[in-house]
């Protein structure tokens, strides 16, 4: 009888407590829920074709081509704007902390689970951050030219439409601040912009 009042008592002990406001956290890159991943036709709204962007796809055996173009941008990217790029990545590992809170402890904790070629998750992480956030820059800049964005990223035209597409999709994201530290300058309104007209583009224009 005394082991069934205890329960009771633990119980209503979780009924009060349920009472309580439960804090929100800062919202955070994360994985797309499980009952949204079981649906077949969802999965174009989160699945990369052609580019990983961020750690949540890094690796992928079907995304290979992908690190090949991101490895390339980045280069050149960092080549337009006379950047040296262990400072850009520096700027990078030293926000490292600040930038890991921005993800998900269950992708962190993926993203560690492989670490061939770094000696930590930070090293890794840091990396993929930087060529990412480069790549990314290059590209969203290119879509911005006005001469053909094909052209100036070396791809064709159909495997463009799928870039643009994976650029936007839930799992491949970037924290703003990787990109307002691996950006030109320090005045933002132009990373803004090339932003904001890139998904203008994608909701109204046509390619």
């Amino acid at each position: 009888m005394m082991a069934s009042h205890t329960t009771l008592e633990e119980k209503f002990d979780e009924l009060q407590k349920a009472e309580e406001t439960p804090q929100i956290s800062a919202p955070k890159i994360q994985k797309v829920s499980e009952y949204l991943r079981n649906r077949k036709e969802f999965k174009k709204y989160y699945l990369p074709r052609l580019v990983s962007i961020g750690p949540i796809h890094h690796g992928n055996a079907n995304l290979k081509l992908g690190e090949k173009y991101k490895l390339m941008w980045a280069a050149q990217y960092i080549k337009n704007t006379r950047r040296i790029a262990q400072d850009l990545h520096k700027k990078i590992v030293d926000k490292i902390d600040e930038l890991k809170g921005l993800f998900a402890e269950d992708v962190l904790t993926a993203t560690k689970e492989s670490l061939k070629g770094f000696s930590s998750l930070d090293e890794k992480l840091s990396w993929i951050l930087f060529i990412d956030g480069c790549s990314l820059l290059y590209f969203l800049a290119a879509m911005n030219a006005d001469d053909n964005a094909e052209e100036i990223l070396i791809i064709k035209l159909d495997q463009l439409s799928v870039v643009m597409t994976d650029v936007l999709l839930l799992e491949n994201q970037l924290p703003y601040l990787v990109l307002k530290l691996s950006w030109k300058n320090d005045n933002e309104t132009g990373l803004n912009e090339i932003m904001e007209n890139f998904v203008e583009f994608n909701l109204w224009g046509t390619a």
